[in-house]
């Protein structure tokens, strides 16, 4: 077992549940939808980070694979990407619950269809690695082949949406939470890459960048140095 790596996601685990406990208070303070499909990521994200703990310390099976893939890689991303979109154009809010509604039944058919290959869980396990979706769910089975693009499409949606809101409205602690997506995204290439104790590492900073982020963002924006000499003027 690696403790360093089984430590490591139990506190990006402790880092999303608290990101998730306070946009909660932020939902039921003002009701905002965004802040609502956000609380939902960061929930599946420290579920996925305890399941992801659990596969490396106990071993893998359909279930701890399962939610760590569900959780962490797939409904994640998904309400971060309806979270964004709820920000983007507020007014089509029943659009995009429909859209997370969907995301929720497609995902977990898939999955619930799809055979896990128990041989590659029980290798993983002995060498003390992370699975990966192509060997569990074969390169051209249906979660690997269907649900995967979700993860692409819903980090691009997250990330342009942070850089256009975070330009627009100059609050630039906006373009951390991109860049914390970002970062996150990486973990699949360090597991392909073999390099699977950093793949806690990753994710764990990349919440970590995210909740920097939204700190940063709900701090009132920096006036333009015009303004600023305005405002001077103005106090004279």
């Amino acid at each position: 077992m690696n403790v360093p790596a089984v430590f490591t996601a139990v506190a990006g685990a402790l880092i999303a549940g608290v990101f998730a406990a306070q946009l909660s208070r932020q939902y039921v303070a003002r009701r905002r939808h965004h802040a609502l499909a956000w609380t939902l990521a960061l929930g599946m994200y420290a579920l996925g980070m305890v399941a992801l703990a659990v596969g490396l310390g106990l071993g893998w099976n359909p279930v701890t694979f399962g939610l760590y893939w569900l959780a962490g890689a797939l409904l994640a991303v998904a309400f971060l990407a309806v979270g964004q979109l709820h920000l983007l154009d507020a007014r089509r809010a029943a659009l995009w619950w429909t859209l997370a509604g969907l995301s929720v039944v497609w995902t977990g058919a898939a999955l619930l269809m799809t055979p896990f290959d128990t041989g590659a869980l029980a290798a993983a396990t002995a060498a003390g690695d992370i699975p990966m979706g192509t060997e569990v769910f074969g390169a051209d089975g249906l979660a690997y082949t269907i649900l995967r693009p979700i993860t692409m499409v819903g980090t691009v949606i997250v990330v342009a949406g942070c850089l256009w809101s975070g330009l627009r409205t100059r609050r630039f602690g906006v373009l951390l939470i991109a860049f914390g997506v970002l970062v996150s995204a990486t973990s699949s290439a360090f597991v392909r890459a073999g390099q699977d104790a950093l793949v806690p590492v990753v994710l764990a900073a990349g919440v970590a960048i995210m909740y920097a982020g939204f700190r940063a963002a709900g701090r009132p924006p920096k006036p333009s140095s015009a303004a600023a000499r305005a405002a001077s003027h103005a106090g004279e």
